[in-house]
């Protein structure tokens, strides 16, 4: 049997309270009870879900309530951060077992098998955008420090690179060049983030950074400059990767092959401009 470790992502949720009068352009809660219902499906079975944030669309405790049950089915362990559509507290009040690093911010550390998963709170309170203060930096400093064997991925909402779709970019990212300095100094093996609503790739400190797939709406990609706010409800998916020891005889000393997929669950549909007035 292979050594494989396989690790689902899930993103940007935007779960809504059932009973809420606010016009939706898709139906946030039936999307991720697909996208729950494809990953329990999966084969070899998923070991872990990093759910990288947004998970709640304003943060409020009835929006919680149906957040859990409708990851109460993963037949995985979730492994959640805070975005800015996110209400901390109110998030880790949802995941009382969950290793929270501390009562003020939704990071964390755990290990899935031979896989170190560094959880990273990006948030600013109130604020749309990113955010790593000194605090924060010298937590996950001391996290990417501590001796591990094997593989580390770092997740995070907020991509630490622009996505040159200008109206994603306005929230702006405080302390990016510290973040990047010290990521720089240690071995991680992928950085996930979620936020952009669509699949994303850069390079960041060394590193390879991957934003996943909204399993709610998508952002139209549009790299002009000043592009109108569309959206887009490209199918359903969530990020998979496969993790497993690279054991080919060229390679000296311990090494991990990492494979990203895109499981895409349904069909999609064209681009469109809502109605922002509400």
């Amino acid at each position: 049997m292979r050594d494989l470790t396989l690790v689902a992502q899930l993103t940007d949720t935007h779960v809504t309270d059932p009973a809420t009068t606010e016009v939706l352009y898709a139906d946030h809660n039936g999307r991720l009870a697909a996208a729950v219902a494809s990953i329990n499906a999966e084969s070899p079975r998923v070991d872990a879900v990093i759910a990288t944030g947004d998970l709640a669309q304003w943060g409020a405790p009835r929006e919680y309530e149906e957040l859990a049950e409708l990851l109460a089915p993963l037949s995985a362990p979730v492994l959640p951060l805070s975005g800015n559509h996110d209400e901390g507290k109110r998030l880790r009040s949802c995941f009382p077992e969950h290793p929270w690093a501390d009562a003020e911010h939704s990071s964390w550390v755990t290990n899935v098998g031979k896989v170190r998963i560094v959880g990273l709170d990006s948030t600013r309170e109130g604020e749309s955008g990113a955010e790593i203060d000194a605090e924060r930096l010298e937590w996950l400093d001391a996290a990417l420090s501590a001796d591990h064997p094997g593989p580390t991925l770092l997740a995070m909402h907020h991509p630490p690179f622009k996505s040159g779709i200008d109206w994603m970019d306005e929230g702006g990212f405080v302390g990016l060049d510290s973040f990047i300095e010290v990521i720089s100094a240690h071995r991680i093996d992928r950085i996930l983030c979620g936020h952009l609503h669509r699949p994303m790739t850069a390079v960041v400190g060394g590193h390879l950074a991957e934003v996943g797939p909204s399993t709610a709406v998508h952002i139209a990609l549009d790299l002009a400059t000043d592009a109108p706010r569309r959206v887009i409800l490209d199918p359903i998916g969530y990020r998979l990767l496969a993790i497993s020891p690279d054991d080919t005889e060229h390679v000296a000393g311990a090494r991990w092959n990492i494979v990203g997929h895109t499981r895409y669950v349904d069909t999609g549909r064209a681009a469109f401009e809502p109605d922002w007035s509400d």
